[in-house]
């Protein structure tokens, strides 16, 4: 039989071609070799575009003078409805009106740090997130207070009003215009009042 094929020695052989495993310390350097390799041609994550700053909670105006004379009124009209009318219930309401006044008038806005990130609007401890939200509008004339309005979506919640304080209105614009609708928002007649007394 020429065609016989003595398989002892060919295990043999193979058995001679095996080669040796590296250690494993080498094993180990190889790999992080390769992770650095691939980490580098990876571009690296970006974090998510967020905008933050500080500014005051509320607008302070220093000059009270409007205030004054609006606390000075409703005193004189509590005491001309006592002394002239008699009428106490009416004389206390507007007396304890410019003692919550004069109160109000002395507190000072507290520094808030407001960031906008992609889930929604941080304000100090608060987060208003943008499926709460309605829209957007930035009140913006030069020389004037740069101010950022937020609607809620329920009815009975007032606008969220912010100051922008120094920062640039039209990269706060680019941020919030992806998640929220951009709608005029007037100011209310409250608002309106209540900056020109100074509260």
């Amino acid at each position: 039989m020429p065609k016989v094929l003595d398989l002892r020695k060919k295990n043999k052989i193979a058995a001679k071609t095996i080669t040796r495993r590296p250690p494993l310390k080498e094993a180990v350097s190889t790999l992080k070799d390769r992770a650095v390799r691939v980490s580098a041609i990876l571009p690296q994550r970006q974090s998510p575009p967020q905008i933050s700053w500080e500014a005051p909670s509320f607008y302070f105006n220093p000059q009270k003078r409007y205030l004054s004379l609006l606390i000075i009124a409703l005193s004189a009209g509590g005491a001309a409805m006592l002394i002239f009318k008699k009428d106490a219930l009416t004389a206390i309401f507007l007396l304890l009106s410019s003692l919550i006044l004069i109160l109000y008038s002395n507190k000072k806005p507290e520094i808030s740090k407001i960031t906008i990130t992609q889930a929604g609007i941080n304000i100090g401890k608060e987060i208003h997130y943008y499926d709460e939200l309605r829209s957007f509008w930035i009140h913006y004339s030069p020389g004037m207070d740069k101010e950022l309005s937020l609607e809620p979506k329920k009815w009975y919640v007032p606008y969220i009003k912010v100051s922008i304080a120094d920062r640039n209105p039209l990269i706060i614009r680019s941020l919030l215009i992806n998640f929220l609708p951009e709608k005029e928002h007037e100011n209310s007649l409250v608002d309106i009042i209540s900056k020109r007394i100074g509260l």
